[in-house]
């Protein structure tokens, strides 16, 4: 049986910018330690991969060549550059397609993001070495989902309905009842009481032949469109020529919400989903004021609940801020208080329209 680990790493990330746009997308930064992103998820995958198995990366042509520049010789991968975005149902299918020549359709895909953060690496291989184990034995489709320790409304939960099975890690799966999106506040409370919701962490395992059945009975456009690309070889042609083709839509609401038979195996590690800058104190801790601090050069005194991002090589000094986000790069500074994040990509729209700042800031 053949692992092969899917990276779909696509998009630029606008809401960590200044740090974050075109030509150094958020899976090229180091947000979670001084590795950067994609390195990160390469280093989680790889133990997966046997013989000759390669990770692939799904990713837009406009930064495809950046990936393949930054990583250099570093990793062995193949990697698809999507000519048009196409949300994740269009990618899972090329990725199916490009597995199912290369390693056959009892190849086990296992489709990650790149802009995650996942601790440790042994708790995941584990629990996802249990989640191929189960998406091989049954005709199933496999999420990971996470168990949730606060109510979010940013992700979309999976509501269980009963155990599966567990493994000799103590790797728990479950039978999914249905998947509900992005709740408001009272229903994320009462989805973290109720106990019996996990976090829709987007990581899936399914065997390759298996997702491509659901494609076939569930988007039987998109499938001719998967079918058409098999048939020419996956060759680059082919490729650009499904993507100008085929529809737009998540894999989310094309296949899972709709599938008979999904599982869920709950994540023993640590999970977070690296949205935005809002995650930088989740992951890298806080002080006894709340303030998260991180990078070089940081003066900080007399601050409260501030993120303070120094990614230059000059002083950034903070004095007596409270709520506020501070971010520098080399070419620019972004401060804002932080409960103007979720209009970030408005401020950022407002900054391009004026017309006055270098094109190289997005």
């Amino acid at each position: 049986m053949k692992i092969v680990p899917v990276i779909l790493a696509g998009g630029i990330g606008e809401r960590f910018w200044p740090a974050s746009h075109s030509k150094r997308p958020k899976q090229l930064l180091p947000l979670i330690s001084e590795k950067l992103m994609i390195e990160e998820t390469f280093e989680r995958v790889l133990p997966l991969c046997g013989g000759e198995v390669k990770p692939l990366i799904v990713t837009g042509d406009k930064i495809a060549d950046l990936i393949v520049a930054t990583l250099g010789d570093s990793y062995q991968y193949d990697i698809i550059a999507e000519p048009v975005a196409k949300n994740t149902a269009p990618a899972v299918g090329a990725a199916a397609a490009h597995c199912k020549a290369k390693y056959g359709e009892d190849s086990v895909m296992v489709v990650v993001s790149a802009d995650h953060a996942i601790r440790p690496i042994e708790k995941f291989v584990a629990a996802t070495t249990y989640a191929v184990e189960v998406a091989s034995e049954e005709d199933t489709l496999v999420v990971f989902g996470i168990k949730p320790d606060r109510p979010d409304t940013g992700y979309g939960y999976i509501e269980l309905s009963g155990a599966r099975g567990t493994s000799t890690q103590g790797v728990k799966s479950f039978k999914v009842n249905r998947f509900v999106e992005k709740p408001n506040a009272e229903k994320a409370v009462q989805y973290l009481a109720a106990g019996n919701f996990l976090w829709n962490s987007g990581m899936f395992i399914w065997r390759t032949g298996v997702i491509l059945d659901q494609f076939k009975h569930q988007m039987p456009a998109l499938y001719s469109d998967i079918e058409i690309l098999m048939n020419a070889g996956c060759t680059k042609e082919a490729m650009n020529t499904f993507y100008n083709t085929c529809i737009k839509e998540s894999i989310d609401f094309g296949i899972m919400e709709h599938a008979t038979s999904v599982s869920a195996v709950e994540g023993i590690f640590e999970w977070d989903d690296i949205g935005s800058w809002e995650a930088l104190p989740r992951i890298h801790g806080t002080d006894d004021a709340q303030n998260c601090v991180t990078g070089p050069l940081v003066f900080s005194s007399e601050n409260n609940n501030c993120t303070i991002a120094n990614m230059s090589d000059h002083t950034v000094a903070v004095v007596g801020a409270e709520n506020m986000l501070v971010v520098s790069v080399n070419n620019a500074t972004l401060v804002i208080h932080r409960d103007k994040l979720p209009e970030l990509k408005k401020y950022l729209n407002e900054i391009k329209s004026a017309g006055s700042f270098p094109t190289e800031l997005f």
